[in-house]
């Protein structure tokens, strides 16, 4: 930004980044980081919006991201105990608003290639979650039916409707003391998912 002319604090670049991803929690522009620069540029009275110098700067924002969000510590050794027991595995992960973003990170991560189906809701379907598409579609590309899948995430306001509105049994990860959006489980971590799986009828 200082390139272009402008200069502002971290403190107050992220009070308005926090306001702005807040407000858009719910809505369709959730992930799209060019409608979060946008949005943050008017607030603070700037004029330059040139779409590709906007866009530039999203693909330097994830690019960031990705370097610094390595997967829980809990990941990769549950998921390989999982694949190990004899489980299909499959990921539903939303759009990040960039086409082709999400799915380049998802390629980042080490074991991706354990699951075998990954849905990028928002582009390989019409809806982000918690849309059903994205959860039918996985199961789809499993060749399992959706009640017998065990879906399990991290954020009770997208991962537990389109689950549970497609017929699968939903977990959800306490790693930030998430409240609501009732799933049939809570788990502490990742590590207490497969002797939990064992219990479920």
């Amino acid at each position: 930004m200082k390139k272009n002319g402008y200069s502002i604090g971290y403190v107050r670049l992220f009070e308005h980044l926090r306001s702005i991803d807040h407000e858009m929690l719910g809505r369709k522009f959730r992930y799209n980081r060019d409608v979060w620069w946008k949005t943050l540029f008017k607030e603070l009275g700037l004029k330059r919006m040139d779409p590709k110098w906007i866009h530039y700067i999203t693909l330097q924002y994830w690019k960031v991201y990705a370097a610094n969000s390595p997967p829980f510590r809990d990941a990769e050794p549950t998921v390989r105990k999982l694949k190990r027991a004899g489980y299909k595995l499959g990921m539903v992960s939303d759009s990040d608003g960039t086409p082709g973003m999400k799915r380049k990170r998802i390629r980042q991560v080490p074991f991706h290639n354990l699951f075998e189906a990954i849905v990028v809701s928002g582009e390989d379907t019409p809806r982000v979650k918690p849309g059903h598409e994205s959860f039918s579609l996985v199961a789809k590309n499993l060749a399992v039916q959706p009640k017998s899948c065990i879906y399990v995430g991290d954020n009770p306001r997208t991962d537990i409707e389109g689950a549970k509105a497609v017929g699968m049994i939903t977990f959800i990860v306490n790693r930030r003391g998430n409240r609501g959006g009732d799933p049939d489980y809570r788990i502490p971590n990742l590590r207490a998912l497969p002797q939990t799986i064992g219990t479920v009828p």
